[in-house]
């Protein structure tokens, strides 16, 4: 905040020079300069300390403890980090829930949900999400008569803890709102609050009157998972029965959906600056790529299309070092934009690039 920003050591010493008697000594080295010298500098300092107390108080410029305390006067709280759970795959003696299981330095806890089993890990975060599928599950403690111990695909990915900039938004989109009385708004703080939602579209009177439908984004902008879409689902109208044992009001009929993935293939042609390999320009796109699709379904306003323009993904392979210039770009085949409907997202599937140094 720049309220204080005139508020200098030399401006302040300025001043109080300025008001010294007529015929007093204001020279550097002078008795009043020493003086008044160490006084502009405490107050200086004063007003820096002061200007960063008041980043702290206001939502744009608060930051961690600090920025959760604005949320909760509002009702917020920033959405905790959660474990990476995986279907569990045994053969032989069934392990009882609790069991532990590790592999590559990540400990697993057995958990039963509905007779299923899973592998959830035990420290939250995306770290945990790496497993690949068939990866064995070395239990901690030996299980006779375990004869295969596996993990199966993602069930849940893990989400770190919400950010500052993902919380701050939060709270910015109810206070704008307001979220309040039902409304479109406080459907979408409804969802987002439930923790592994990145962001939430709402649509009104999707199935008639009293119908609501939220349709789910997890914190990298892909489609949210069954376990974070069932967790929303009971958060707002439990069943879907309208009868306000949610946070919905009675007789709303609310349906929460996971967005529908739109697999998206970049092909082009490039030429590869000195020292670079196919595969690091192939890689650098691939991120870069990502980046873009994440920030744009994050960011794009719920009442607005999504589009992936194809000038963007061409100004991010330009911007890329590997890559000195390309040609021939399409996006699935055509080299038009691609506009994703409110009940999808977009994936990248594959990037395809031939190149030439």
């Amino acid at each position: 905040m720049q309220l204080f920003a005139d508020r200098t050591y030399e401006a302040i010493l300025a001043e109080m020079l300025a008001q010294a008697p007529a015929g007093v000594d204001t020279r550097q080295g002078s008795i009043y300069f020493d003086a008044v010298a160490a006084c502009a500098l405490k107050l200086a300092n004063f007003y820096v300390d002061a200007g960063c107390v008041l980043d702290l108080v206001f939502v744009g410029t608060a930051s961690g403890k600090y920025l959760d305390a604005k949320g909760q006067e509002y009702g917020l709280t920033r959405n905790p980090s959660t474990p990476a759970r995986y279907h569990y795959i045994y053969e032989g003696t069934r392990p009882l829930a609790g069991a532990r299981f590790f592999t590559d330095g990540l400990y697993f806890t057995l958990e039963e949900a509905d007779g299923a089993l899973y592998l959830a890990a035990e420290a939250a975060g995306e770290e945990g999400n790496g497993v690949i599928e068939g990866t064995p599950a070395v239990p901690v403690n030996t299980i006779v008569g375990l004869s295969v111990s596996e993990f199966g695909p993602l069930f849940e990915p893990g989400t770190d803890e919400e950010d500052d900039e993902g919380y701050r938004t939060r709270i910015r989109e109810k206070l704008g709102g307001p979220a309040q009385n039902g409304n479109k708004q406080h459907y979408k703080t409804w969802c987002e609050e439930v923790a592994g939602v990145g962001r939430a579209r709402i649509l009104p009177l999707w199935n008639g009157v009293n119908t609501v439908k939220g349709v789910l984004l997890d914190t990298d902008g892909l489609p949210a998972s069954s376990a974070v879409v069932a967790r929303v689902q009971e958060h707002v109208d439990p069943g879907g029965t309208g009868l306000g044992e949610g946070t919905a009001n009675i007789g709303a009929y609310f349906t929460a959906i996971a967005a529908q993935a739109v697999p998206l293939t970049v092909s082009c042609s490039v030429t590869l600056a000195s020292g670079y390999t196919l595969e690091q320009a192939k890689a650098a796109a691939t991120a870069a790529i990502t980046v873009y699709l994440k920030s744009l379904v994050l960011d794009t306003p719920g009442d607005e299309a999504m589009v992936v323009r194809i000038s963007s993904v061409g100004a991010l392979l330009y911007a890329q070092e590997a890559i000195l210039d390309y040609a021939n770009l399409t996006i699935n085949g055509g080299a038009s934009n691609i506009e994703i409907g409110k009940e999808q997202v977009a994936v990248l599937e594959e990037v395809d690039i031939v190149g030439t140094v």
